[in-house]
């Protein structure tokens, strides 16, 4: 019994291979834009994929989001976007992991590539008498 029991649980926790992920033929692009009034970084991750020879790996990009309505003054492009394009492979339903950072990781979500736009946003709150920023992003 305790074999059975054994051998049940094992095959219940080894992961499912058989779900397909997604890889398009053609990227698919979106931006990140930063509603903050200070700047953000980031990064931009697929889900992982298993190459030929076994390892698992995942595709990211790292991202800089200067404060909202930011301008390089030598090209005159905002510096509060970001865009990115990916081919995969996603998670279900065309997401990706974003994932915001100060100094450590603050915020993360899943969104879906599709929905347009991400944005990121800031709000001032006070906990334990100590003014602070709320940073998230609106993911879909």
């Amino acid at each position: 019994m305790r074999l059975f029991i054994i051998g049940l649980l094992s095959v219940l926790f080894i992961p499912c291979t058989a779900i397909a992920q997604e890889i398009t033929a053609e990227p698919i692009c979106f931006t990140i834009r930063n509603e903050a009034d200070q700047t953000i970084f980031g990064s931009v991750v697929t889900d992982y994929v298993t190459r030929p020879d076994g390892q698992k790996i995942h595709y990211d990009g790292t991202f800089r989001l200067e404060p909202m309505g930011t301008v390089d003054p030598e090209t005159g492009y905002g510096k509060d976007f970001s865009e990115f394009c990916s081919r995969g492979p996603f998670f279900p339903g065309r997401q990706l992991e974003i994932t915001l950072r100060t100094l450590i990781p603050v915020f993360s979500c899943k969104t879906s590539v599709e929905a347009g736009e991400v944005t990121v946003h800031s709000k001032k709150v006070m906990r334990n008498g100590i003014e602070t920023n709320k940073i998230w992003a609106t993911c879909y």
